[in-house]
């Protein structure tokens, strides 16, 4: 019962008994206790204890209504705790949150290194959690969200599968996206990076990456090479050529000198290509086999018995039986004698 309400009707009950005792006896009673006597109307004795209770009941409420009270805040205070830790627990961001009640304590508690996922739709939740859901959800779908008109983009770590999952989204949507990546590298998780410098690679030309030799490897270099065609070149040119294994020097081997050389051939003369990877073999040792390479499949056999006899007679040693070979039979190839997977065994 309400406090205001049950001292209203308690007043009404003692002035109906005091009014109902009155009309049958108007007189007084007198009470002596310790030479103070007390004379006051009979209607007042028989009300009086009921006055006495009545407020003994009003401490008695307001002291338990106020316990309640505070109790009741507790609860209120944990239950929002809890929803700020399932908020948070479904962004792959758990919290420590402190909980004042026992209950919440015991279970809630987990919620700090906890991560939730919800598996189909929810209803019933607060503004908060749908909000959280709804999220997830449109991300899920490979829709890109601002994280900044969420408020999200400084609370939730980089590392964050949900971060993740939204920036290749926009990678996938935004084309202009994985150069803004590139020249950011360490804003972003190497995870991130990896797939920007991939989708660049398979999107740019030579005059574009050129701008980022310096964080573009050897995987996505040969990406950009496997597009050339007698088509489309990509804008590459000797002195993008030469930059790119420039800076990729260390990464090189003997195979993908090999694999530029075929390359080459499709865009350069002979004469041209040859002039180049002369260049080249004086230069990186690895692009030495690729220059005989080259030698034997423009037939200049001379040439190539000129370069074996400036090497040692161990080095070369497959080389230097097809050149024997070709010497006495010219039709044979160099596949004759190897696989060109394997020509950089030779």
């Amino acid at each position: 019962m309400r406090l205001g309400l049950y001292i209203i009707a308690s007043i009404i009950l003692m002035a109906v008994v005091g009014i109902f005792v009155y009309t049958i006896n108007p007189g007084n009673y007198s009470y002596n206790e310790l030479g103070f006597p007390i004379d006051i109307p009979v209607a007042v004795w028989l009300i009086l204890p009921m006055f006495i209770l009545m407020l003994a009941s009003v401490v008695h409420m307001m002291f338990y209504g106020t316990k309640n009270f505070f109790k009741f805040k507790k609860w209120e205070k944990d239950t929002n705790s809890l929803d700020d830790a399932i908020y948070w627990s479904l962004l792959n961001e758990p919290k420590s949150h402190k909980f004042n009640l026992a209950q919440f304590k015991q279970t809630a508690s987990l919620l700090s290194v906890a991560n939730v996922k919800v598996n189909g739709t929810v209803d019933n939740v607060s503004e908060k959690l749908r909000g959280a859901l709804s999220l997830i959800s449109e991300i899920d779908r490979g829709e890109y969200v601002d994280l900044k008109s969420k408020k999200l983009a400084h609370l939730l770590s980089s590392d964050n599968p949900i971060v993740q999952k939204n920036l290749i989204n926009r990678l996938d949507k935004d084309k202009t996206f994985s150069e803004e990546v590139l020249q950011s590298e360490y804003s972003y998780d190497e995870k991130i990076f990896k797939l920007a410098l991939e989708k660049f690679s398979n999107e740019a030309n030579f005059v574009k990456a050129r701008k980022y030799i310096k964080v573009i490897n050897k995987e996505s270099f040969l990406t950009l090479l496997k597009r050339v065609s007698r088509e489309d070149d990509l804008g590459i040119t000797k002195e993008i050529l030469d930059e790119f294994i420039i800076a990729l020097e260390s990464e090189l081997e003997c195979s993908d000198y090999l694999y530029i050389s075929t390359l080459t051939m499709k865009q350069l003369s002979p004469d041209e290509n040859l002039v180049l990877w002369r260049e080249y073999e004086g230069k990186y040792s690895k692009a030495q086999i690729a220059y005989l390479y080259l030698l034997f499949e423009y037939e200049m056999i001379d040439k190539a018995g000129d370069y074996l006899d400036e090497h040692d007679e161990d080095d070369f040693k497959r080389f230097r039986a097809l050149y024997d070979l070709k010497k006495e039979h010219k039709k044979y190839k160099i596949t004759d004698l190897m696989n060109i997977r394997h020509i950089c065994d030779a």
